[in-house]
C-alpha cells in the first residue's frame, strides 16, 4: 500500500526532494512580446487580497496592481518610476503602475494579488488588473498546479506618472 512504501523510502519522514526534467518555458520572446512576463507575491498580500485587502495596513501598504521593470528596460523604452504601462501577452492587458527596479533585463514582474472584487468596475474595463489573465491556462501534469507564473508579454506606456 502506499503508505508502507512511502514509509519505506523515507523513513525519517522529512520531506523527500525529487529531481525533475527541465522543460523550456511554453512560450519564449518574440519580436512581438520581447519580454518574459513573471508573476507572483509580494509581502503585503495573500492570494487575491480577499482577507489581506480588508486589512487597512496591508491594503495602504500596496492598494494597487504594478510592475517591475530592469533600469535599463525603461531607459530603452523611456519608462519612468510611476508611469502607467498596459502590459500585453497573447491573452490580454493589465494596467499597471511602472515600477524601475533591479529586476533583470528582458523580465517584467506582476503580483498576481490583485482583480476585480474590490473595484467599483468588475468586469475590468477601466483596465484590467489580474496578472493571471495573461498567463497559459493549463497545469502541470504531476502535481495539477495551474501554469499561472509565466508568459511572453509587451509593454507600452498608457500615461506618465506625475513625476513627468
Amino acid at each position: 500500500d502506499g503508505v508502507v512504501e512511502y514509509r519505506s523510502l523515507n523513513p525519517d519522514g522529512k520531506a523527500m526532494i525529487k529531481t525533475a526534467e527541465y522543460l523550456a518555458p511554453h512560450e519564449t520572446p518574440t519580436a512581438d512580446f520581447p519580454f518574459t512576463l513573471i508573476t507572483g507575491r509580494t509581502i503585503f498580500h495573500f492570494h487575491t487580497r480577499t482577507k489581506t485587502g480588508r486589512t487597512p495596513e496591508l491594503q495602504q501598504a500596496a492598494p494597487e496592481v504594478w510592475v517591475e521593470i530592469s533600469a535599463h528596460d525603461a531607459r530603452q523604452h523611456d519608462i519612468a518610476d510611476g508611469d502607467m504601462l498596459d502590459v500585453s501577452s497573447p491573452r490580454g492587458t493589465v494596467r499597471a503602475q511602472a515600477r524601475v527596479g533591479g529586476i533583470r533585463e528582458g523580465v517584467l514582474f506582476l503580483p498576481f494579488h490583485y482583480g476585480y472584487w474590490d473595484t467599483e468596475d468588475p468586469t475590468g474595463e477601466k483596465g484590467e488588473r489580474a496578472a493571471n489573465e495573461l498567463t497559459r491556462t493549463d497545469w502541470d501534469p504531476v502535481s495539477k498546479q495551474p501554469l499561472f507564473k509565466t508568459a511572453t508579454a509587451t509593454i507600452r506606456r498608457a500615461d506618465s506618472g506625475a513625476h513627468r
